[in-house]
């Protein structure tokens, strides 16, 4: 009778351990679609990060005893890859099932983490300590690297003390695990061997292994320098570039991938002169890196901060690049931000976690810098990008038109067609469109390979030009791309500042997107479209009191009935352009 007793005490105990399983799997799923935002971003998450998790137990229809041991399971094949390692065979080669089916591996998600330590205090430690956690339960695998570059190079005994020293309090912050959601931390050194100032990595094992255990590596930067056969420092961004470089070059794309390098900075994100010396929200580095670097040496900060934000900016582009460029892919994000905003532990507030899961900032680099409502961040987002081509008569010999741009090669029509018909889901009216805007062309923009594009018209009211958004398309495949639209439409302000105008009809669903972009809108009841306008004309005040007869004309005001009865003459006199 007791061991039937117990039994059943086990069997209890079983199924409490599956519930308490089972909760915290569908707690993991309602967290995540609450922080994204579209059902497109809790999409896109789940199917690139499924494989981390084990859900097999929520389904009802399935045994509680499922095999844990099977090789399609994260754990299973970690496993095996340590097993492999420890016994000096090739962890790359492909697994198979009992049946000799081969199995698709389930790779490391990487983010690789500079971190600026000397200011950080114990209780942001703490909530950095939390966002790890959360990252791990996302499906995230960190590795840390502590930046020393602010040691003096004169002594490598008393540096090597003092990194010791460092080591142990971060033992401390992070890896002294009490209980079983603790985080784990190990501490690396003399991974790297240097050749002329090259660090190569020397055993991808001793980092793979504890990231396979579920443990933060946290890596020291100390090398062996084979040209002086003596161990030294290497600066943090020299060690940063070798390590990401090393772990693509390795070719083991199927065991893991680099999903975010993010450092972590007192200075914060890039500061940007639009934005009020707060950060860049967003930068696409194929476009903006040139731009950016110069807008950071014109005086607007100090030279020793200054100094700060160009190293973090280079060192970004040079990573991001070589992964691009070996990988073919734009899917690793770079990420800067302060200790204090990485401690935040709300899933919409720390943009790193927001990151992982929208692949996104926490607010569009699009929304206008002057709206009070827009906020300012001290985080930047930064991707490789894409290429952009701008088109407009300063930069173009010939009459700026349509036809000269098809002539010339510079705009291939078939595809550019193509991508319209695609993003409005309608067939282009071809002949008469572009012989409508052929001679008003003010602005062409091609994002990628025909992945977006803007044509931007001059329209005339009342003897005066305006230009006017005439198409604003995205290919449907990169439709909720994050960061697409908003390179676009930034182009697009900066290309007119002054004064643009738009059109949408009443029931398009990305009204609210261009609502939050402009300065105003307007919609007669009989019309089918709203009216948008923005620009810095409106920066001026506006004469509110159309009645009143004015004996002088104020040039530092506006008069907006004026203009909007021009905005709504041009946008309502449109034909429309699709079938």
């Amino acid at each position: 009778m007791s061991k039937l007793k117990s039994l059943n005490r086990q069997f209890i105990s079983n199924l409490d351990t599956h519930k308490v399983v089972t909760d915290a799997k569908r707690n993991l799923i309602l967290s995540i679609l609450k922080s994204t935002t579209t059902k497109r971003e809790a999409r896109n998450y789940l199917t690139k990060y499924q494989n981390q998790f084990d859900f097999s137990d929520l389904d009802a229809s399935k045994s509680i005893k499922s095999d844990e041991n099977s090789l399609a399971k994260k754990d299973s094949q970690r496993e095996l890859f340590i097993n492999r390692y420890l016994n000096q065979r090739n962890p790359f080669v492909n697994i198979y099932d009992n049946e000799e089916v081969k199995l698709q591996k389930v790779p490391l998600r990487l983010a690789i983490f500079k971190i600026k330590f000397p200011t950080i205090t114990i209780k942001q430690w703490r909530g950095i300590a939390e966002t790890f956690k959360r990252l791990i339960t996302l499906g995230i695998s960190p590795i840390i690297m502590l930046d020393y570059d602010h040691l003096p190079s004169d002594s490598f005994k008393n540096n090597e003390l003092y990194m010791i020293d460092q080591g142990n309090k971060m033992l401390t912050y992070l890896g002294r695990p009490e209980e079983e959601g603790d985080l784990k931390v190990t501490l690396l050194r003399s991974l790297f061997t240097s050749r002329k100032g090259v660090p190569t990595l020397d055993s991808l094992e001793l980092l793979l292994i504890p990231l396979y255990q579920g443990i933060i590596p946290v890596i020291q930067p100390i090398v062996y320098n084979a040209d002086s056969c003596k161990q030294e420092f290497l600066s943090s961004d020299t060690l940063l570039y070798g390590l990401s470089s090393a772990l693509i070059e390795k070719r083991t794309t199927d065991l893991l991938s680099i999903e975010k390098i993010v450092m972590i900075d007192p200075s914060g994100g890039i500061p940007s002169i639009e934005r009020h010396q707060t950060s860049h929200v967003f930068i696409n580095l194929s476009q903006e890196y040139s731009d950016i670097l110069s807008e950071l040496y014109i005086g607007h900060i100090q030279p020793k901060d200054r100094d700060v934000h160009v190293n973090n900016l280079n060192s970004m582009n040079n990573i991001l690049t070589f992964i691009y460029e070996r990988s073919g892919n734009d899917e690793t994000t770079g990420i800067i931000t302060t200790p204090e905003i990485m401690s935040v532990n709300n899933d919409q507030l720390n943009p790193i976690i927001y990151n992982v899961l929208t692949d996104r900032a926490i607010i569009s680099s699009s929304l206008p810098s002057t709206n009070n409502r827009t906020p300012q961040l001290s985080t930047t987002i930064i991707k490789k990008g894409v290429e952009v081509e701008i088109f407009d008569a300063d930069n173009y010999e010939k009459n700026f038109t349509m036809q000269h741009l098809f002539d010339d090669g510079l705009v291939d029509k078939d595809r550019l067609v193509e991508l319209l018909n695609d993003s409005f889901g309608k067939k282009l009216k071809v002949d008469p469109y572009f012989a409508r805007i052929n001679e008003n062309i003010a602005t062409v923009v091609i994002i990628g390979d025909y992945d977006g594009a803007a044509i931007i018209t001059w329209e005339y009211s009342e003897g005066e030009k305006i230009a006017y958004l005439d198409k604003f398309a995205i290919a449907k495949r990169n439709q909720g791309l994050p960061g697409l639209a908003d390179v676009i439409f930034k182009i697009i302000l900066q290309s007119h500042p002054v004064e643009l105008i738009w059109r949408s009809r009443k029931n398009n669903p990305v009204n609210k997107w261009y609502f939050e972009r402009c300065c105003g809108c307007m919609s007669a009841p009989e019309s089918q479209w709203k009216i948008f306008y923005t620009g810095e004309v409106f920066d001026k005040k506006i004469d509110r009191f159309k009645k009143k007869k004015r004996l002088y004309f104020d040039p530092g005001m506006v008069n907006i009935d004026k203009k909007l009865h021009q905005y709504s003459e041009i946008c309502e006199g449109i034909a429309p352009s699709f079938t």
